[in-house]
């Protein structure tokens, strides 16, 4: 192969593609602007939905509270956000009727939220609740979490008033106890997060960044009438062919390198403020970070799929005579790498050397692992192979296609498919 040619043709595809709008687009500006302004448009909706719900004035109505419980309503003026109608306890024979009554104005709208107070005997202020909401109305669920909120730091109240008439502290009144403590760290729990999601549209952002050039260099090419141009280039078919491939690869891999940069500095920027204001202003003490050593596996494996996805596309490709026509032909590449990358997103699955050799699923895996700080270099090895061989098995396919002239000029009448057909059938063969 001649380099020098191929280094011209390679830089001469990159600076069409510079020109070509659609592949600027869903090379470069998709991969780059997408993820923050996605999580900015949900952060804003979630802030925006959930200072809707903070503003809701419940209508709330509370049967039957006991003398003891006053502190109930305490709270809730405190809130400011509760507008409370207290009843007396109806009478025992009455009481099936009042709660169907309340459970009518529910499913009507008239009211948000019940409390429903049944005393059970000593000591006194010991009593049932019943919390009645209904869940289809988000102003109703909106009073429920109010009143529950309510009611736990009532309940805590009242145990710890028992405790002190018996002249017990909290924690020796305090009979079961359940502690729980998460012993990741906040850095460990935005690793786990960020292996979970970016592989997925990292494979995603990287089929999307070949597609369009991968279609452009060939049957846009031919589109446009500029094929039989290419081909009488003074150099050998397949040093345009490398070139080409070249270019498709690159774009895949700086659509995914943009892409994981892009989510990274999202869930960083986004993402934690997020979880801190959902979470009471600690977030979990989530940290959005990629280790330092994760990143030179994170660059080689967007090559990789970069090389593998361009090639399988290019295949599909060369047998298409326009654009949109090459859309319909290269779109199964893209469900096939994206299939097994879902059904695998299994965060307890184990990077075993034989999932190593299965293209595509050892690149996830690959890259997951090196986001949670834990490269394995037996399967890294195994990995770099695997896509090796078929990025090979790729490109000798596609040489041997473009070298016949049918399918180069766009003479042929069919898809890849047909072709191996056409070319597996014995001599002699019908159609």
């Amino acid at each position: 192969m001649d380099w020098t040619a191929i280094r011209l043709l390679y830089l001469s595809e990159l600076r069409s593609a510079l020109r070509e709008r659609s592949v600027l687009i869903n090379g470069i500006l998709v991969p780059l602007l997408m993820y923050p302004l996605m999580m900015w448009v949900m952060f804003s909706g979630i802030l925006f939905v959930t200072a809707r719900f903070e503003s809701f004035a419940s209508r709330v109505e509370i049967a039957g509270l006991p003398a003891e419980h006053r502190g109930i309503l305490d709270s809730l003026d405190e809130d400011g956000r509760t507008g409370i109608n207290e009843v007396a306890a109806p009478p025992a024979g009455a009481a099936s009727a009042y709660r169907e009554e309340v459970e009518e104005r529910l499913l009507a709208g008239e009211l948000d939220a019940a409390l429903i107070f049944e005393a059970t005997g000593d000591p006194p202020g010991n009593a049932a609740v019943s919390l009645l909401s209904n869940g289809s109305s988000d102003r109703s669920r909106s009073a429920r979490g109010r009143l529950e909120r309510a009611l736990s730091a009532e309940r805590s109240a009242w145990l710890e008033r028992i405790a002190a008439r018996h002249g017990l502290d909290g924690a020796e009144w305090q009979v079961f106890d359940v502690r729980s403590n998460n012993l990741a760290t906040g850095r460990q729990m935005g690793q786990f997060l960020m292996g979970m999601l970016i592989p997925l549209f990292f494979v995603i952002m990287i089929a999307n960044g070949c597609l369009y050039p991968a279609i452009d260099s060939t049957a846009g090419e031919r589109e446009r009438n500029t094929w039989e141009t290419t081909s009488t280039l003074a150099t050998r078919r397949l040093n345009v062919v490398t070139a080409k491939y070249l270019y498709v690869a690159t774009m895949g891999t700086v659509a995914g390198a943009l892409n994981a940069a892009a989510m990274v500095v999202s869930f960083r920027s986004f993402l934690g403020p997020l979880f801190a204001r959902l979470g009471g202003g600690d977030g979990g003490g989530l940290a959005f970070e990629l280790p330092l050593g994760s990143l030179p596996v994170l660059f080689l494996t967007a090559v990789l799929l970069g090389a593998l996805i361009g090639a399988a596309m290019m295949i599909l490709a060369a047998f298409a005579r326009t654009f949109k026509e090459g859309q319909s032909m290269v779109t199964p590449v893209i469900l096939l790498v994206v299939f097994p990358v879902i059904v695998l997103n299994d965060p307890g699955m184990a990077f075993t050397p034989a999932l190593a050799g299965i293209p595509v699923v050892n690149v996830v895996l690959l890259l997951r692992q090196a986001i949670a700080g834990n490269v394995l270099w037996l399967q890294l090895g195994i990995t770099v192979l695997a896509n090796g061989a078929a990025i090979v098995a790729c490109l000798w396919i596609a040489s041997r296609v473009l070298r016949i002239e049918e399918i180069a000029t766009g003479a042929f009448e069919g898809n890849f498919f047909q072709f191996l057909r056409r070319q597996l059938r014995p001599a002699g063969g019908k159609a």
